[in-house]
């Protein structure tokens, strides 16, 4: 007789495709294991007038699914990366983070353009996300900022509800969900707007005392990007940030050595602390951007 994981995940279209990846993975590996798909409603799914920030922040979608762990009414919980805070709950560890998608976010607008710069003056773009807002208002404080929430195709129907000129999203749930975007541009935002920390991978959560599943994990971690989202997520951690501060983080492997972008703004877009580096490893990496960005004034703009 099989043995039987049990992945639990949120019920939304991208969270079952992402967790549908996991359990691919991790069957092409691990044949005589049975993993059963377990669907749990979040306070971020149930609440979907309020702004993420009013409710709690990104944790929301995280919370319910790591007391199913607790509990142990599942195995694994799987997870966006950057809905997970960087300080996980006590006894629960990341067990593997698959090879990353696109990090990047994008614009998505009816509207013929080629470049950020043709976007109109006073445009409304949607998106409910206080880091893009922040970097989008730095560069154009003419744009009105229209706050939304709901699944993708839910904001791609507010373009005509609310009247928008287009809203941003993450490429990675745009191709992970092969969304048609015919009648759309799609333009993306790669040298507009630094990724939130661990944007386009997905994290699979276990209890720390769980050895077997564990391993399990193990064989379907991807090392360059774990490495990548770790320097990501200390560099969140080491601001005292949470997913729903102005902050950007972005890292990537360039030959031997990381790249790492590290940013906090405004949400109003009037002050912008952004810094560039590389290094060779990932130790400290990530903090030691961010305490040269809290010796230049930027905790200021998040307490």
């Amino acid at each position: 007789m099989k043995q039987v994981k049990v992945v639990g995940t949120r019920g939304s279209k991208l969270a079952v495709c992402q967790t549908k990846i996991v359990v691919h993975s991790l069957e092409e590996k691990f044949p005589d294991t049975k993993f059963e798909i377990k669907t749990i409603t979040t306070q971020g799914d149930r609440n979907l007038k309020d702004s993420l920030q009013k409710i709690g922040g990104k944790g929301v979608f995280v919370k319910e699914i790591e007391q199913e762990l607790y509990d142990h009414t599942i195995d694994v919980a799987v997870h966006s990366l950057k809905d997970v805070t960087p300080k996980l709950s006590d006894g629960l560890v990341i067990g593997a983070v698959l090879k990353r998608a696109s990090p990047y976010d994008c614009l998505i607008t009816p509207q013929p353009i080629s470049n950020f710069d043709e976007v109109p003056k006073g445009a409304r773009i949607g998106t409910n996300s206080s880091r893009r807002q922040g970097q989008l208002l730095h560069l154009r404080p003419d744009l009105t900022i229209v706050p939304i929430r709901g699944n993708i195709e839910t904001r791609l129907k507010k373009i005509t509800t609310e009247n928008l000129f287009g809203v941003v999203l993450a490429t990675s749930g745009l191709k992970r969900l092969g969304v048609d975007l015919s009648g759309y541009t799609q333009l993306p935002l790669n040298d507009v707007i630094v990724p939130a920390a661990g944007q386009g991978a997905i994290a699979v959560e276990c209890r720390e005392a769980d050895v077997e599943t564990r391993r399990l994990l193990n064989a379907v971690n991807d090392v360059e990007t774990q490495n990548c989202v770790t320097i990501e997520r200390h560099f969140l951690g080491e601001l005292g940030g949470s997913c729903n501060f102005p902050i950007g983080s972005f890292a990537v492997k360039t030959g031997s050595d990381y790249t790492f972008s590290g940013l906090v703004a405004s949400i109003d877009g009037q002050h912008l602390f952004k810094k560039q580096a590389h290094q060779s490893s990932i130790d400290g990496f990530g903090e030691r951007i961010a305490d040269e960005l809290i010796d230049e004034g930027a905790l200021k703009l998040i307490q």
